[in-house]
């Protein structure tokens, strides 16, 4: 097991009692946040400081964010209004969602929330959704009638995340902490595919309360399994050699996480080698091994956070 350490928090300059849903990259060197008054906010990643609000009312009720293009110029958001806007960081940050026709709608495929939306890795064609009717659904968006489009149906149980661990591999994520991986099937293609990995309920063998997200770099995915009573949360390595598993020797630790509210985001940022982390608690968090790093007086907001513990090895969640 290996160690991490807080470097900085910030509450973004949030009202008391607001708490932070998500975070993504805006920009080289910047985050984006939503939060529970439904605000869009950046901020720089260095210290956490430079706050800046994108919009004071992003949504009626924003749920989601996440980085748009390759150059992370451009934030997506969604919300409970049944809106999903696009915001252009070099444009005035403005709305730039265009007004006309939507280029395609699939509403059969799911009857409740969608909770999960993701592109392919590799193929701009192909787009995953998840909802709260328990289906993983994947979709050839070259294709108009619903029908046709619908490539491939998970029944997984209400969805809480999903998404392409790679070209060919799905995982799903339920609200009651099931996990599987399965197969992403070409219906061009006449081979046998092997059978999904079903990991049940994940609380138990990771020692947690809780799974706040999957997050992959290029070292790999990795689990974030938060626990409330102990105050911490988990980066747990998923590793496909020889077969998927979670490799609990070398997780990373992140001790004091953000104490007894829940984990809602993790970023792994290859740039900084830094964990960024938000919560219930209100606040975005910065963490790093002990390496000689700027330590937490850098924060743009100096409240209790998580003690310092000594870190061994180099930090590889990436």
């Amino acid at each position: 097991m290996h160690t991490l350490k807080a470097t900085a928090s910030s509450s973004l300059s949030l009202a008391q009692d607001n708490y932070i849903y998500s975070i993504a990259s805006s920009s080289p060197g910047s985050f984006a946040a939503i939060a529970s008054d439904d605000s869009l906010r950046v901020f720089d990643a260095a210290s956490l400081s430079h706050v800046s609000v994108v919009a004071a009312d992003a949504h009626k009720g924003v749920t989601s964010l996440k980085s748009y293009d390759a150059g992370q110029q451009l934030l997506a958001t969604g919300g409970r209004d049944g809106k999903v806007k696009l915001w252009d960081l070099r444009n005035g940050k403005r709305d730039v969602r265009s007004p006309g026709q939507s280029r395609h709608q699939y509403v059969e495929s799911h009857n409740d929330d969608v909770t999960e939306l993701q592109y392919h890795p590799t193929r701009n064609n192909v787009v995953l959704s998840g909802s709260t009717d328990g289906l993983v659904n994947v979709y050839n968006t070259d294709i108009t009638d619903e029908d046709e489009a619908l490539v491939q149906v998970i029944n997984h149980g209400s969805v809480h995340h999903a998404g392409f661990l790679s070209e060919r591999t799905i995982y799903a994520l339920s609200h009651d902490e099931v996990f599987s991986i399965h197969p992403a099937t070409d219906p061009e293609e006449e081979v046998q595919e092997p059978n999904p990995v079903q990991f049940g309920d994940l609380r138990q063998p990771l020692g947690c309360e809780y799974i706040a997200q999957l997050c992959i770099g290029s070292q790999g995915p990795y689990v974030a399994a938060g626990h409330k009573i102990e105050k911490r949360l988990d980066l747990v390595p998923l590793t496909s050699n020889p077969s998927w598993q979670f490799d609990q020797e070398n997780l990373w630790r992140l001790p004091g996480a953000h104490g007894e509210e829940v984990v809602r985001s993790i970023y792994l940022d290859e740039q900084s080698q830094s964990v960024f982390t938000c919560g219930e608690d209100g606040f975005v968090r910065a963490w790093k091994p002990e390496s000689g790093e700027a330590q937490g007086d850098e924060s743009s907001n100096k409240t209790a956070r998580p003690k310092k513990n000594k870190d061994k090895g180099r930090f590889k969640p990436y």
